[in-house]
């Protein structure tokens, strides 16, 4: 880093309020505590949410963030007429995708793929709410001095969505979650004897875009329970029409149940339509389980040739990509992940130290 100085830094985490967001701001808040580049003065964060209720020991720095209108009024309010309030000499990195009109120099870590594609959504006031935040980037971007995203696919579509100059946009991938690397967990091989049916795993919340509702083409069909004995879905029963007695709609798990999910399953499946990185892939990855994922460019990027791929929109062509995994695995197969692992960070103190590196460009005069 070119200078010698701690760096002086706010974070505001009034819009972590989802699981998946927040399981990357808990180990990033840790990694930004333990840093010798960062002096963190101030979290904001959120009243409620998955980061309120799991990330509140992290430190005594934490200024709670009040909304006091319904929360989508709010958040567009706190991205305009009140972000005075975030206003200071402190630069200010802001977790949540949104940038804020203040004077202070801004930082924005963007992580919704939403903002540079088309919204998968089948509810008329989420396409509003994707419509509105666009807006509100396209408003206040010249309020930020850099953005962060997490792939090369985010930064390109960023820069030609809101005609942002590509050099303010700086790609910092992340590893897997804290708990998952503290778990050092890694998988060579299967236990299962040959021609047995699969054991999937396939973490995501119940987002239309994360295409759960394939699944219900393969209702009614027998020839699904005798390719896999259980594909485990973390939703909750009954928000999809998915009755198949090989599907277990666990809900929400938490981090123990999650390890030991990757510790027992076969492979990892997702089904994504539209992802800006794709954290069950890294973790996938990490712990070495194989891949069945979508023929889009996202999951091309961060797998490469060791995945399976399949039509997203295909039924039919996810159960041949599933009946390639089978054959492999009877075979002996077991990806090798170690040339995509190459890019990605080790730690998270990896990540910090680049950020801390972004902050101090923005911040010299």
């Amino acid at each position: 880093m070119i200078n010698d100085q701690v760096q002086p830094l706010r974070v505001s985490l009034t819009n972590v309020t989802g699981l998946g967001a927040s399981i990357l701001a808990q180990s990033l808040v840790t990694a930004f505590e333990a840093s010798q580049s960062l002096q963190i003065s101030k979290y904001y964060v959120p009243v409620a949410g998955e980061f309120a209720k799991c990330g509140a020991n992290i430190t005594d720095k934490f200024e709670i963030y009040r909304r006091k209108l319904p929360n989508s009024i709010s958040r567009v309010l706190e991205c305009t007429l009140l972000a005075g309030y975030f206003d200071g000499p402190v630069p200010l990195l802001v977790l949540g995708d949104l940038p804020l009109a203040t004077t202070a120099r801004q930082i924005v870590f963007v992580q919704s793929a939403h903002l540079i594609g088309d919204v998968t959504t089948n509810g008329l006031l989420d396409r509003l709410r994707y419509k509105i935040a666009r807006l509100i980037v396209r408003r206040n971007q010249r309020h930020v001095a850099a953005f962060v995203v997490q792939s090369e696919i985010m930064r390109y579509g960023l820069a030609e969505t809101y005609q942002i100059d590509p050099g303010r946009i700086h790609v910092v991938a992340q590893p897997p979650p804290a708990w998952l690397l503290d778990s050092r967990l890694v998988r060579c091989s299967t236990d299962q004897k040959r021609g047995e049916p699969l054991r999937l795993f396939y973490p995501a919340a119940a987002y239309p875009h994360k295409n759960h509702d394939l699944l219900s083409g393969a209702q009614g069909d027998s020839s699904w329970s005798e390719l896999i004995d259980t594909l485990t879905l973390t939703i909750e029963p009954g928000l999809y029409p998915l009755t198949e007695s090989w599907i277990d709609c666990a809900g929400q798990l938490h981090t123990e149940a999650v390890i030991d999910a990757y510790r027992r399953s076969d492979a990892l499946v997702f089904l994504s339509k539209t992802e800006s990185f794709g954290f069950p892939l890294i973790e996938a990855m990490w712990v070495g389980l194989p891949i069945v994922c979508p023929d889009l460019p996202y999951a091309h990027t961060l797998c490469g040739d060791q995945a399976i791929y399949f039509d997203p929109d295909d039924i039919e062509s996810l159960k041949a990509a599933l009946m390639i995994l089978r054959a492999r695995l009877d075979e002996g197969w077991w990806p090798d992940w170690t040339d995509q692992l190459e890019k990605i960070p080790s730690s998270w103190d990896d990540v910090a130290k680049a950020i801390s590196e972004i902050v101090v460009g923005v911040d010299r005069p």
